[in-house]
């Protein structure tokens, strides 16, 4: 009997382990699905982006083509062999079509062939009832026949082509190569040949279906039956595979599902507008999991996949070796409990470590894109700007400038991020040069505006003593430091908030260097103490409801800190949090050999109005440093006494530099008080706001002349001298070209609007260029080549028939001596650390990464001319 009770209470607990065991396995069970199903919704996620990656890449492939044709008045032969040149992919191919051509709709045209018979439709047709145009790809009918037609645009009917969005069709027959396919195009404007007047078109960059199918696939051996398709907003398919039944999702799934109208309804909205999933039937007598996410956002497309659902539910159920594990577990349990614990417990935490570190990748990469869109805002806000004010080329000028600073902002983001382990291992390389600091801080104005304006922030740009506007240091870089800190500050600073920098300048340890200290001052947020502990490791980022909607990539101050430090500077932070914060940076940084020229402008009279005291101080110091009488006015209704009393003592001001934000009595309103006063005073507006927002209210009360803060003792020697008609060009500019003029350089380059560019370029500073299409071409014309012919070789990589790398070392093994010595530069898109060895392994002597800095291609050029 006892023997019996031990038998049974062991059986028992066996059996109470297996139905524990069994519970927990169905609970697994459920919860592996659930999983599983939010894997696959991750992964349609991933290829919608990958999707969306190759539209975009595919998009503005053909915005730049179409940019290049509405810049010259092209026939559509040039149009379309330049389109044959840019568009290098063997994937689709490009076409050009007449949109002014077609006479009828489809709808008329039946009419008339029902009215007239069959034998008229040719004769309706050749009367304009079509879209006719080249193709960069002959018709598979005919490898000659290059024309294309369409007998009516309506792949375009539910939308018209604009610039600055992604252009997609519908899936149409595509008339070249009879696959089924969508199209990219760009509105372009071509000239008759015939007639010569100018002729509306579309550029179309025709890609077919089956590509995207071989961009989407799945894992096989989790979803051997998983499929992808593509819905419009009515939730028609464009792309549709087997899986996918009826002619649209919404009436697939009303032919298997009971549902309500509201709920089908809220099905449509919620699939048509969010990423997720839901259970639907299939079939009869199946059931699946559908997952969705919208493609970019625009609303012209949703990517859905769908998986039967029994592909997710492949779990063993067999009970069996259940049993035998589990009493195998008992056993084991038994005889080494401790142990067992203890390694589940190490298990667990490397599971756990290895989870967080690649969440902490996942998280920056997905979030890099806010650091990326900072200066985008510049480049497209200012492109805007430029576009409305083409007929002002100051303005237009002003404006390209700017995009310039953002785009070397822009491509130094993007070549940290390509080289993650530089910033990993913290391994970065300084390229020195001599640069003006004004240049920096307008490059930090610009930036800044879009962010500025979108949260109503007031903005202060300040500077102190600085006398030495040209420094020798890593221009990239320093832009980088100050962008990331003032950023942060922008970012985390609430609506209506207070940004304030300021840049000071102090006499270095030598002569030939100073010190800048560059401080941010916010009343944002602010942090934590614990958070301001490890606020410089990789990928931290403050955990705050308040902050969670703010994007960040939690690189941006080691970043920082990392270039600083590698500056021999120093960066202090103090924070008090819902207050504020204050970043402090100190470097200290060498002269360009190239000092501003002395200034000074003629005895002048001058009122400076400012309700900031340290930028009324700031601006009277400079004025008077250029030889100028100052006066000063801390607000619009004392700068219109002061004025008046001037005119009674008959002294009058010669020139009014007042700011446009002031309390009480703005600028505009001072101004037009001022006017009434004395009329012709000129006025010259200072701000840390764009000129384009205030110009046509600034016009109204007769101010013309604009300069941004903070003030530079030479922005404000060239705006006055500017104002009152004289015209001075920078001696350095001069010099330069000068210096520069007579450089006879040999480009090897096989792409022709990269030599376009470059010759272009050059040719401003009086250098003249001679090319070769291939490696081959300049090996030959190297050997031939006299002593002393070519100051310079700048050699692309990839090129055909010989590439490079390959010319180079067949010029250095060249007998003669010269084609031995003659600097040889790559300029090339591949930018690695790894590349620029090899580069160098082959015989260059230096290395210049595209997109094409046309200031480091002039620092190469002086560098092998004997300039530093």
């Amino acid at each position: 009997m006892k023997y019996f009770r031990i038998i049974f209470s062991n059986a028992l607990i066996v059996l109470g382990i297996i139905l524990f065991i069994a519970f927990y396995t169905e609970q697994v069970r459920k919860e592996a699905i659930g999983n599983r199903k939010e894997a696959f919704s991750n992964m349609t996620n991933a290829m919608a982006k990958v999707a969306l990656n190759y539209i975009e890449g595919e998009q503005r492939n053909c915005d730049t083509l179409a940019g290049l044709i509405n810049n010259r008045e092209y026939t559509i032969e040039e149009a379309i062999a330049l389109v044959r040149v840019g568009l290098t992919s063997e994937e689709g191919s490009g076409q050009i079509i007449f949109t002014d051509t077609l006479h009828g709709t489809e709808k008329e045209a039946n009419q008339r062939i029902n009215a007239e018979g069959n034998e008229k439709i040719a004769d309706f047709i050749r009367e304009g009832c079509q879209y006719t145009g080249l193709s960069t790809k002959p018709s598979v009918k005919n490898k000659e026949e290059y024309q294309v037609s369409y007998l009516r645009i309506w792949i375009f009917e539910s939308f018209t082509p604009q610039k600055g969005r992604i252009n997609i069709s519908r899936k149409f027959t595509d008339p070249v190569t009879g696959a089924q396919s969508i199209a990219l195009c760009s509105p372009i404007t071509l000239k008759d040949k015939e007639t010569g007047k100018k002729r509306e078109a579309y550029l179309m960059r025709v890609l077919p279906l089956s590509l995207f199918a071989n961009k989407w696939v799945f894992p096989t051996v989790e979803y051997q039956k998983a499929q992808i398709a593509i819905i419009n907003p009515e939730g028609e398919y464009v792309i549709q595979n087997s899986l996918f039944r009826n002619t649209s999702l919404f009436d697939f799934y009303v032919s298997y599902n009971t549902y309500t109208y509201d709920e089908l309804q809220t099905l449509k909205e919620t699939v048509l507008s969010k990423e997720g999933y839901f259970d639907m039937n299939i079939s009869a007598k199946e059931r699946g999991v559908v997952t969705f996410t919208p493609i970019g956002d625009q609303g012209e497309w949703t990517l859905v996949g769908l998986v039967p659902q029994k592909e997710l539910e492949q779990i063993d159920h067999q009970f069996v070796p259940l049993i035998v594990v589990t009493i195998g577990l008992v056993l084991l349990l038994l005889i080494d409990l401790r142990v067992l614990l203890r390694s589940n417990r190490a298990m667990k935490a490397a599971a756990r470590a290895a989870e967080d570190a690649n969440q902490a990748k996942t998280t920056f990469l997905s979030t890099m894109s806010h650091d990326i869109r900072t200066p985008m805002n510049g480049i497209i806000g200012l492109t805007t700007i430029a576009t409305k004010k083409i007929d002002e080329p100051e303005t237009v000028r002003d404006c390209l400038r700017k995009i310039t600073l953002s785009s070397n902002h822009l491509l130094t983001l993007i070549n940290d991020i390509l080289d993650i382990s530089k910033i990993e291992s913290g391994r970065m390389v300084l390229t020195p040069s001599n640069f003006s600091l004004v240049e920096c801080t307008e490059n930090l104005i610009n930036i800044s505006q879009t962010m500025v304006k979108e949260k109503n922030l007031s903005f202060n740009f300040r500077v102190h003593n600085i006398e030495q506007e040209n420094v020798y240091a890593d221009q990239l870089r320093l832009n980088q430091i100050f962008i990331n800190i003032l950023s942060n500050a922008l970012k985390y600073t609430k609506d209506g908030g207070t940004v304030t920098v300021d840049l000071m300048e102090e006499p270095g340890e030598t002569p030939e260097s100073v010190k800048l200290t560059y401080r941010v001052e916010d009343t944002g947020i602010g942090m934590s103490e614990d958070f301001m502990a490890q606020m410089y490791q990789p990928f931290s980022r403050q955990t705050d409801g308040r902050i969670n909607k703010i994007q960040g990539t939690g690189l941006g101050l080691t970043i920082t800190k990392q270039m600083v430090e590698l500056m021999n500077g120093s960066i202090a932070c103090d924070s008090v949090l819902n207050q504020g914060t204050v970043f402090t940076v100190k470097l200290e940084l060498p002269l360009a050999e190239q000092r501003e020229e002395e200034m000074q402008l003629p005895a002048k009279r001058v009122l400076v109005v400012d309700d900031d005291k340290v930028i009324l101080d700031t601006a009277s110091s400079a004025l008077e440093s250029l030889g100028l009488l100052v006066s000063c006015a801390n607000s619009g209704a004392e700068a219109v006494e002061k004025l008046q009393s001037a005119l009674d003592e008959n002294q009058p001001y010669e020139l009014v530099v007042m700011d446009w934000r002031m309390p009480e009595m703005d600028g505009m309103a001072t101004a037009k008080a001022l006017r009434e006063i004395q009329n012709q005073v000129p006025i010259l507006l200072i701000s840390s706001y764009q000129w384009a927002d205030i110009e046509e209210e600034a016009a109204l009360v007769g101010i013309k002349d604009f300069v941004d803060k903070p003030l530079f003792k030479s922005t404000l020697y060239y705006k006055i001298n500017e104002m009152f008609g004289q015209k001075v060009e920078k001696k350095e500019d001069a010099k330069e070209k000068a210096d520069l003029a007579g450089t006879h350089i040999l480009v090897a380059e096989d792409n022709d609007v990269n030599w376009e560019i470059l010759e272009e370029m050059l040719e401003m500073y009086d250098i003249t260029c001679e090319r070769a299409e291939n490696g081959q071409l300049a090996f030959e014309r190297m050997q031939h080549a006299k002593e002393g012919e070519f100051d310079l070789v700048f050699m692309d990589i990839q090129m055909p028939i010989m590439n490079g790398l390959e010319a180079t070392r067949a010029i250095r093994a060249l007998p003669a001596s010269y084609p031995q010595k003659v600097p040889i530069v790559a300029m090339t898109a591949d930018a690695f650390s790894e590349n620029v060895a090899e580069c160098m392994e082959a015989g260059m002597n230096g290395h210049i990464a595209k997109p094409i800095d046309l200031k480091i291609v002039l620092e190469q050029i002086k560098k092998i001319r004997g300039g530093r």
